[in-house]
């Protein structure tokens, strides 16, 4: 085993998980070790690369290849020329944090699931990404109080919004940087009522948080209902303009809003946030 380098953290603060770069490779993610290494010690970005160039040759003095190996990519640096900097998959991450005295192990590995996760919006089958993401997210939800049926209805949303996003895209023309967060403010404002801000306000959710992994079940198969026949209507049309492409989704969203609404006041409470409805004493 290595001999662990004692951390002496500096004044910067320490980078924000969701900063740490990373690159789509072999069908798996890849995560800058010295963007790691700066989260778990909170040191700046010189610092880091010299705490990890010293770990490196630690471990390499162990015999653990597969970390003191890593993957090398180019990336642009300040001044604009390529630079080769290291990476690793998930497991050599956690093996790096692990020689890290006092780094936040269960932090990371929640985070790196939550990564995982969130690449099924991207690209891929979405029979074999259901399956992969039942098994590498179920227990991070389980353990957060969620039941089989919750995940299942959470994980198909991701398969469906997936589509959703790939439709979006195949027919607006011209489409801006923002179409997809303009589409999901048209959904959510159309289907709940309420912006994606507002939404993790009632949730009580950080700034960066996705509310739906926080939906109750019903929200979750209403949600992924409106994103389907939204897919539908846009797969039928070649091509529309983003005004049009709002509409529909604006359109949609207040079809599936009155069958919610409905069954919110069949079970008496609010399906995003599970609370109990306000009695109208009117």
């Amino acid at each position: 085993m290595s001999t662990m380098i004692p951390m002496f953290p500096d004044d910067t603060p320490a980078m924000d998980l969701n900063e740490i770069r990373k690159i789509w490779h072999q069908n798996e993610w890849y995560y800058s070790i010295v963007d790691v290494v700066s989260w778990a010690t909170g040191r700046e970005q010189k610092r880091a690369k010299d705490y990890w160039k010293n770990l490196k040759s630690e471990l390499k003095r162990a015999g653990n290849q597969s970390v003191s190996q890593p993957y090398t990519f180019k990336l642009p640096a300040p001044d604009g020329k390529l630079r080769a900097s290291d990476f690793g998959n998930a497991e050599q991450i956690l093996r790096v944090v692990q020689e890290i005295p006092g780094a936040k192990t269960n932090e990371i590995k929640e985070w790196l699931a939550q990564v995982g996760a969130e690449r099924l919006e991207i690209g891929g089958d979405p029979e074999e990404e259901l399956k992969a993401a039942l098994d590498r997210v179920g227990g991070r939800y389980r353990r957060s109080g969620k039941s089989d049926t919750w995940i299942e209805a959470r994980i198909q949303g991701i398969i469906t919004r997936k589509l959703f996003v790939e439709a979006l895209k195949a027919a607006v023309i011209a489409a801006p940087p923002t179409l997809y967060a303009q589409a999901t403010e048209h959904l959510y404002m159309g289907l709940w009522e309420r912006t994606t801000a507002q939404l993790r306000n009632e949730l009580d959710l950080a700034p960066k948080e996705n509310p739906r992994d926080s939906f109750g079940e019903y929200a979750l198969i209403y949600t992924r209902i409106a994103e389907m026949v939204a897919t539908n209507k846009l797969d039928k049309l070649e091509i529309v303009t983003l005004s049009m492409a709002m509409d529909i989704v604006w359109e949609v969203a207040r079809l599936i809003h009155a069958q919610a609404q409905a069954t919110a006041n069949a079970l008496g409470m609010d399906l995003v946030t599970e609370k109990r409805l306000l009695l109208d004493t009117n």
